[in-house]
């Protein structure tokens, strides 16, 4: 299930995905922000592991059997403008890695990207675990 949400994420419904993302690690203690284009993802030959690659050899990796929460969250920011989000939640439900859709450079973009998000928001709920699903 994991994988497959990450891979509408990153292909989308018409080729049209993501595209501009922060990619947001945390823990207890810290957070690492990348921000990249979600063009490139690479699953291990068991499907376990997923791997985000950026440009320039900067790469992340979530392990999804850790992963017990996927939320898609959408927003207003404090500017008013519309805010899209996806959470993994590990097994405390503490978010482990966040990806935000950043406003796209090119405005013929962003519509699509909307429409793709609403779509996952409809197929998937807002909250799901992908151990049961």
């Amino acid at each position: 299930m994991l994988r497959q949400i990450l891979e509408e994420c990153h292909q989308g419904f018409d080729e049209v995905g993501f595209n501009e993302v922060v990619l947001m690690l945390s823990n207890t203690a810290a957070t690492s922000e990348v921000y990249m284009m979600l063009d490139d993802l690479r699953f291990s030959e068991d499907g376990n592991i997923v791997t985000f690659l950026a440009e320039g050899g900067t790469h992340l990796h979530m392990y999804l059997d850790k992963i017990e929460e996927v939320r898609f969250l959408h927003r207003m920011n404090e500017e008013g403008l519309p805010s899209y989000s996806v959470w993994f939640m590990d097994e405390n439900r503490d978010p482990v890695l966040r990806i935000y859709l950043r406003k796209s450079e090119e405005d013929e973009t962003n519509q699509p990207r909307h429409d793709l998000f609403m779509a996952l928001l409809d197929k998937y709920g807002t909250t799901l675990d992908p151990r049961v699903a």
